[in-house]
Order: structure tokens, then C-alpha cells, then sequence
């Protein structure tokens, strides 16, 4: 039997399973109306199955035969979706549409970053559980407000292997090279975290071990962009922005990993009077649907208006 054949009996067997599973309910009438005959069910069943089902369990059975990992995923954005991520950023930098788009392709297009992940991934033994060429999904986004901003301090809870450590320290390394240097802290309560993480880019930042709010405790000085993305209940993602609060710029930029799921960077702006916008991400030839970038920043002044 061929690796593939594997795969696609194993699938069968899930599907068998689910549909026994279903049998064993009883059957859910409509609110109000008529009985749908089995045939009227059948038929809509039919239709949402090929329009939506069906294509995301295609992607499900490919990703499950070119991928190795089991969270955290990786993947690229379709081409909508990164026209919304570059209007996104535009809107929070205040830049223009353009030069947001130019910074998202910047990180497509550098290669040296992208051999390090893949050297690293070939020589740390981790590639029993991590992909090559990953995609940064996302993290697209935390690049560009890097450039756009030009932090001083960046500050990341939750690295796990490194590849949003290594995004935003690439986006400090460009931005150094231009007159504007700026530095990487992240944190992680697991000891092994951030072994993508290497020079050169560890050149301007460090990772902090042990629990993310301890640390941030202990961190020093003033944080210009804030990214949670440590503990994800919310509970913890709340302590880690009271914690953070007195550290922050007048201008800075908090950014929740977990904003598809809580309202709790929502209801930090509402509190502090900061703006909040939030972008949903959609994944490209990948089953997973997606999180997203809820962003926290400080409101603007209003021009005045000249009479």
C-alpha cells in the first residue's frame, strides 16, 4: 500500500466514524415550517458539501501528506488577503497603501532570512516536526508595522520555535541599517523555545526564560510594539497587558495573537482610549482557517481645521 493509499483509508475510516456518530443522534426538526423530505435534506447537503466542505477536506488530505507539523502551522496568504493586511497596516502606521504593500514584499523577497530557517530546520533535528520554506502568515503584518514604526523596543510573549522572533528581528535589522536601531525581547516559559532564533539575528535581541509575566516584570524600560502571543487563555492575555501598560510609549502598538478568540486587547483600548482594528487571516491551500492581528494604539490628535 502506497504512503497515499494510507492516508486516504485512514480518512475513509474518520469519515465512517463521524457517520455513525450522527446516526446516533436524533434527528433536528426545523423551528417552524414543514419536514424537509430526505431528498430536500440530501440535496442541500449536497451543496454546501461541494461548495465548502469539500474543498478544505481536499486541502486537509494534501497538507496532511506535505506537512509535519502539529501546531503552531505555517502558511501563505492568498493574494486577497494580503491586499487587506497591506490597508491593515497602512491604517495604523498612518503610511501610505503602497509603501505598507513594499514592506510586506520586502519579506517575501529576502532570501537570507528564509535560507536560515531552512539551515536551521535541516541541522536542529526539528524537522520531524517543522516545515521547510515556512510560510509567515501573519507575521507579515508584524514586519511591515516594524518598518513602518521604527521601535526601539519590541517586546514578543510566546517565541515557540522562533520564526516570529526571527520576522521582527529581520524588520529591526533592516530598519538598523537605516538609521533607526531598535531591540528584540521575547519570552518563553519553555527552556527550548526559539532554536530558529540564531545569529544574526539573536545580534539584537534575546530571549527571556521562564514565565512571560515574571518577565515582563523584570524588563526594563519603555515598549514601543507589544505582540501577545504566549498563554492563550484569556485570562493570562489580560495580566500580560496590565502588566505592560506603565511600560508603554505614548505612540506604542499592541498587537493580540488571540484577538479571533478574545475581546481582551478590545477591551484594553476601550479602557485606555486607544484605537482597535482587527485582521482575519486567510490561508492559502492550507485547511486551517485562519487566526488574525487584533491592534491596539493610541488615538491620534485631530488636525485642526483651518477657517
Amino acid at each position: 500500500m502506497s504512503h497515499q493509499q494510507a492516508i486516504l483509508q485512514g480518512f475513509q475510516q474518520l469519515s465512517q466514524q463521524l457517520l455513525q456518530e450522527e446516526q446516533q443522534k436524533p434527528p433536528v426538526a426545523p423551528e417552524h415550517g414543514p419536514q424537509q423530505t430526505p431528498e430536500q435534506q440530501l440535496q442541500r447537503l449536497a451543496f454546501g458539501f461541494g461548495f465548502y466542505l469539500k474543498p478544505r477536506l481536499s486541502e486537509l488530505i494534501q497538507w496532511a501528506q506535505r506537512s509535519r507539523e502539529t501546531s503552531n502551522f505555517t502558511y501563505h496568504l492568498t493574494e486577497l488577503n494580503l491586499a487587506h493586511l497591506a490597508g491593515w497596516v497602512s491604517v495604523i502606521a498612518g503610511c501610505s497603501l503602497k509603501q505598507a504593500s513594499q514592506w510586506i514584499n520586502e519579506l517575501h523577497l529576502d532570501d537570507g532570512l528564509r535560507n536560515h530557517l531552512n539551515q536551521l530546520t535541516a541541522s536542529s533535528g526539528a524537522a520531524i516536526s517543522a516545515d521547510f520554506n515556512m510560510g509567515y502568515g501573519r507575521r507579515l503584518g508584524w514586519y511591515a508595522l516594524v518598518r513602518a514604526l521604527k521601535p526601539r523596543v519590541v517586546v514578543e510573549t510566546g517565541v515557540d520555535k522562533g520564526l516570529g522572533s526571527c520576522v521582527l528581528a529581520a524588520a529591526l535589522l533592516r530598519n538598523q541599517a537605516e538609521g533607526h536601531p531598535g531591540r528584540y525581547y521575547g519570552t518563553d516559559i519553555n527552556p527550548q523555545a526559539g532554536w530558529l532564533f540564531q545569529n544574526p539575528y539573536r545580534e539584537i535581541g534575546e530571549i527571556l526564560y521562564g514565565d512571560s509575566i515574571e518577565s515582563l516584570n523584570r524588563l526594563d524600560g519603555t515598549i514601543d510594539l507589544f505582540v501577545n502571543d504566549s498563554d492563550h487563555s484569556a485570562e493570562y492575555e489580560e495580566r500580560e497587558y496590565a502588566c505592560v501598560a506603565a511600560k508603554l510609549s505614548p505612540a506604542a502598538v499592541l498587537l493580540g495573537d488571540n484577538s479571533h478568540v478574545t475581546n481582551k486587547l478590545y477591551q484594553f483600548a476601550l479602557a485606555t482610549g486607544r484605537d482597535f482594528l482587527f485582521f482575519s487571516e486567510k490561508p492559502a491551500d492550507h485547511w486551517y482557517p485562519g487566526a488574525g492581528i487584533g491592534a491596539a494604539w493610541a488615538k491620534k490628535a485631530p488636525t485642526p481645521t483651518l477657517f
